[in-house]
């Protein structure tokens, strides 16, 4: 009898709760809990057994493991599966646009509208196995693949026991959807508009001037000078993020040019550019920022450092090198002296992949991902500026290439089995949950989004299965067709909750600018970029039109010659466009709320792009569309939305916003 009541007493108290919270509070009771270590094991997580309501098919997803398994059933970017083909009947085959639950979820809904369940339903058993294959990852879906099963086997025809399979994979994927919504407090990065501000460039006291401001600065350092006021104009253009770009003191040796070399070679990761300021007038501007409603982003540049870094002169075992030989260094490399040991290495520059050869940036000394201590040393760079200095986010430069597959390769080493940027992103995470990290990515999108990367640079197409159109590359080409795909792509990645969303943006600091790039097309090009709901990267000094490229140096701000932004002259027609964008932007995303975009037009190959704007709820807008013409003729645009057929004709290079 005693040890009946030992059984009992945990019901009992259970019980004693409010109903809503009865079986949560007796799985904890019960310890349905593990700590996550930072693995990617199958452990138990804290949420097993543990749910929300006695209905509730998802558990509260209380840490960073459950986070991450509810996301893998979303969006399965490991190797486990592939995005599902389906084929209806008398069609040609569509691709999921990605593995897991929404990839499936999203593209079923795309056919079905277009095509009706009827073409679809043949296949209901490869659905079952397939959804059944996905859950299989996660320990707590059990349930869920019980009901599965039990809907394959029911009664009735193909398309009967379809529409069952179909509307309970509906419910439990928007069920964790808004779970994973819920839970993940990075997941203001998706939303997030971004502006890129170089601060060595940015010439405070003109844009003061500019704005009818007075023009003193009391520090003469950046940081320090920043007030409140300053963060108004970039706000009310309708930004919430700042990128400041450009922070970290440089290297001076083997530096380029003459405006103090690229912010790209650092010398030390761990304080500021003394010229900008000090760390604490960094950590005072941060504050400020966060007071205005703004979030800040920093570099982390991940793949090198300056030629005579902190962290060279620290460890030289932290580089990839060797000793050196009589004579000079082979090309690609560069001789330093361990000032510990006296001892002579050639120490490689760092280098990237470009369509493979192994190029070189001869400013700088490249890390080596197979050393495991450089691996924690760079964890705690960037925890440190996480915990100490407040910063929201990082954007990692070419991440991609220390992705293991890409850095293995172009350097031969072997590598951990463990990828350092999931490494790296799972730590500050479970530290510092509202972190958000940006990838800047040409290749790896899935090895990336599985690392747990909020957003990638939506520039070129990527070879992937489901396909990737880039945003920007798309853009450029003003080809209607190319377009069409990254808006689809697009579409998908907005709507999505669980892997990486994508950046897109008409020009960063790599990038020409806007109307070098896309000459007349400029004009349209930003407004479809612009009007979109969803992230977005702006280069600070692109609404003015400002460009001060160098013969050898492409960059609208370069790197290689001291360059100030002169606000004062404008390109007139420029500025008006981007305030009357921007002005449009924020009245039209206040009346319809949060929406999602759809690709125009649906179907055939015109000559003209767009998408619809739909709101998720009523709202003072029942919709909008927003149409491009991006050849150099005029082009008829015909569409059906919210009950209506629309005609416009878009002249050469035109736009056009259209409400319902």
């Amino acid at each position: 009898m005693p040890r009946l009541i030992l059984h009992l007493l945990p019901l009992l108290w259970a019980a004693a709760q409010p109903a809503g919270e009865q079986l949560g509070a007796l799985a904890t009771r019960l310890q349905f809990r593990a700590a996550y270590d930072g693995d990617r094991s199958r452990t138990p997580s804290a949420v097993e057994g543990r749910f929300r309501s006695p209905s509730s098919r998802v558990p509260p997803l209380s840490d960073a493991r459950a986070l991450r398994e509810a996301k893998a059933l979303l969006d399965d970017a490991s190797t486990r599966s592939t995005p599902f083909v389906f084929h209806p009947q008398g069609r040609p085959q569509w691709s999921a646009p990605a593995s897991g639950l929404e990839g499936f979820l999203y593209e079923e809904r795309e056919i079905a509208s277009r095509y009706g369940r009827d073409a679809l339903s043949h296949h209901v058993d490869d659905y079952g196995r397939y959804l059944d294959h996905v859950l299989a990852g996660v320990t707590w879906t059990e349930e869920g693949r019980r009901r599965l099963r039990e809907l394959q086997a029911g009664p009735g025809s193909a398309l009967e026991r379809y529409g069952r399979l179909m509307d309970f994979v509906a419910s439990y994927t928007e069920e964790l959807r808004a779970a994973v919504a819920a839970a993940d407090r990075a997941a203001w990065a998706r939303t997030a508009r971004i502006y890129e501000l170089f601060p060595r460039a940015y010439n405070l006291a003109g844009r003061r001037a500019a704005e009818g401001g007075a023009r003193k600065l009391e520090a003469k350092r950046f940081f320090a000078d920043f007030e409140d006021r300053d963060f108004a104009p970039i706000r009310d253009m309708g930004f919430d993020t700042l990128w400041v770009m450009g922070i970290f003191p440089i290297g001076k040796r083997g530096a380029g040019g003459t405006a103090g070399g690229s912010p790209y070679s650092i010398q030390d990761y761990e304080s500021i550019h003394p010229e900008l300021g000090t760390p604490a007038e960094f950590k005072g501007f941060v504050r400020r920022a966060h007071k205005a409603g703004l979030r800040v982003v920093v570099d982390f540049v991940v793949n090198h450092t300056s030629l005579d870094s902190k962290l060279l002169l620290e460890d030289p075992n932290y580089f990839i090198h060797r000793p050196a030989d009589a004579g000079g260094p082979p090309r690609g490399s560069f001789e330093h002296v361990d000032p510990g040991t006296g001892q002579r290495l050639w120490v490689s520059h760092g280098g990237y992949d470009s369509y493979g050869t192994l190029s070189f940036w001869e400013d700088t000394a490249q890390l080596n991902y197979a050393n495991v201590r450089l691996r924690r040393r760079m964890i705690q760079v960037v925890d440190r500026w996480a915990g100490e200095f407040g910063v929201d986010g990082f954007r990692v430069d070419m991440a991609y290439q220390v992705l293991n597959g890409y850095f293995s390769r172009n350097w031969r080493r072997p590598m951990p089995k463990r990828e350092f940027l999931e490494e790296l992103i799972t730590e500050i995470k479970g530290r510092y949950p509202g972190v958000a990290f940006i990838a800047e990515g040409y290749d790896g999108w899935d090895e990336l989004s599985r690392a747990g990367f909020d957003l990638t640079y939506s520039k070129n197409d990527m070879g992937r299965a489901g396909g990737h159109a880039g945003w920007y590359d798309a853009l450029v080409s003003r080809d209607p067709a190319w377009i069409r795909r990254a808006i689809r792509r697009e579409a998908f990645l907005d709507w999505q909750r669980a892997g990486a969303d994508g950046l897109p943006f008409v020009g960063n600091h790599d990038e020409p600018a806007p109307r070098r790039a896309l000459g007349p097309w400029t004009e349209g090009a930003t407004f479809l970029t612009l009007l979109k709901p969803g992230g977005l990267l702006f280069y600070g000094s692109a609404e003015i039109g400002f460009d001060r490229p160098e013969p050898h140096e492409h960059k609208p701000i370069p790197f290689s010659v001291p360059v100030t932004i002169d606000w004062s002259r404008p390109d007139a027609e420029l500025k008006r466009f981007h305030q009357e964008t921007f002005r449009l932007s924020r009245e039209v995303h206040a009346a319809l709320g949060p929406a999602r975009i759809e690709a125009l037009p649906k179907e055939g190959e015109a000559a003209w792009v767009g998408y619809l704007l739909v709101p998720e709820r009523a709202g003072r807008l029942q919709g909008a569309a927003v149409l491009a013409n991006p050849t150099d003729r005029p082009v008829p645009a015909e569409f059906h939305a919210f009950g209506a057929v629309r005609r416009e004709l878009l002249p050469p290079f035109g736009y056009r916003f259209v409400r319902f």
